[in-house]
């Protein structure tokens, strides 16, 4: 681990000087975390020469016990007033400063400001993310038993999806045992309003119900307050029941869909989920290092348009979303984005999800997603519970 913290270090440092910013001040937990191996409450700063200083407001002594950060660079404090003189004392410049805008509060950026008077501060978020973006073998092998948790979550689903049960019943025991196998329990997303639970369980009109969040399909929920997920409605004969679920290993997510259906599905359902694995296909005949992700996207929603969905593809009419794929790591919204208007170049380490999913209004949805490692000649899939439409 201290060899990988050290390179991870190394690189920011080396970002930062070329960009001409003398310091990154990092303080949200993910970033925290991925630089140090320990998340305490605290400001890790990482300077353009490679100093580090980690001065940390709550837990001190754990963050001790897990970082390989050299202990001479841990201080405790109690705000960030200091951070001036604690700089000045390790000789760091902070002319320039890079700071997290995509997700730090407006208030804690006031402060900042008034703490260092006469500095320039810069965002240093998208430095950050195209770094994360790219998995060492280190992260790679959490992201593989990662994914073992979550086919073996899919196994569960085909055992526990039948028709009478609520959807929450099934739900909740499918999260039950991914805990027992090491699921941390906490799915992290960076985004503004975020939220994610361990997985969904819907069926029926429910996969397709309006709602104000970017996903594809989100489930009833048991409450306005939380309206995404399992609700207490009961799985039918010949409904079609998604299961999308997210494997966690030491932090690590995966992101894995699967259609079970109890009975017979009707061949409205059928054809859409054929289209979703011919979507599938091309995703993986044409992802490799150096393809573009917008070439993809574009691609795909052509595809939707000439077979006929293109009011039902990635959601419901009125209920789309803009994108097919995402980045997946420490967060579930990470870099790159198979979406509309952002284009990324494919390189090799970078993993992520992808989810064609096709919804009809009022009656239900099916689709199909898996966790991808992109490697210079294709991809491989690191979800790999069978593809079929799963009959229990």
């Amino acid at each position: 681990m201290k060899k990988e913290i050290e390179s991870r270090i190394k690189k920011l440092s080396q970002a930062l000087s070329r960009n001409g910013i003398d310091v990154a001040l990092i303080m949200q937990n993910t970033d925290v975390f991925y630089f140090s191996g320990t998340m305490p409450s605290g400001v890790l700063a990482i300077s353009n020469t490679g100093k580090v200083v980690f001065a940390i407001r709550k837990g001190y002594e754990r963050a001790k016990e897990e970082t390989p950060i050299d202990k001479e660079s841990l201080l405790q404090t109690q705000g960030i007033s200091k951070l001036p003189e604690i700089l000045s004392e390790r000789d760091i410049k902070y002319l320039t400063i890079g700071i997290e805008t995509d997700v730090l509060p407006l208030d804690m950026y006031f402060r900042l400001k008034k703490t260092f008077k006469d500095a320039t501060f810069v965002d240093v978020s998208g430095i950050i993310r195209s770094q994360r973006a790219i998995k060492s073998k280190f992260e790679i092998e959490k992201l593989r038993q990662s994914a073992r948790i979550l086919d073996c979550t899919m196994e569960d689903a085909k055992e526990l999806v039948r028709v009478g049960k609520k959807e929450i019943e099934i739900s909740a025991e499918l999260e039950f045992r991914a805990r027992k196998r090491g699921h941390l329990g906490r799915c992290r997303m960076r985004g503004f309003n975020g939220e994610m639970l361990m997985g969904h369980v819907h069926s029926g009109f429910r996969s397709a119900y309006p709602n104000g969040l970017l996903k594809p399909t989100t489930g009833y929920g048991l409450s306005p307050n939380f309206p995404d997920g399992a609700s207490n409605y009961k799985i039918e004969e010949n409904t079609p029941v998604i299961v999308d679920f997210l494997g966690n290993y030491d932090g690590y997510l995966t992101d894995e869909t699967r259609v079970f259906v109890s009975g017979k599905l009707d061949k409205e359902f059928e054809k859409a989920y054929d289209f979703c694995c011919e979507v599938m296909n091309y995703l993986e005949e044409n992802a490799r290092e150096g393809a573009s992700t917008l070439e993809i996207y574009e691609h795909c929603i052509e595809m939707a348009k000439n077979r006929g969905y293109e009011d039902n593809f990635m959601g419901a009419k009125g209920n789309q979303v803009p994108f097919i794929g995402h980045g997946v790591g420490l967060e579930v919204d990470e870099y790159p984005f198979i979406a509309k208007g952002l284009d990324f170049e494919l390189k090799e380490g970078m993993v992520f999800a992808f989810e064609p999913k096709v919804a009809f209004k009022g009656k239900g949805a099916v689709g199909i997603e898996n966790t991808y490692l992109v490697k210079k000649d294709g991809v491989e899939s690191l979800t790999k519970y069978p593809r079929e439409i799963v009959y229990v």
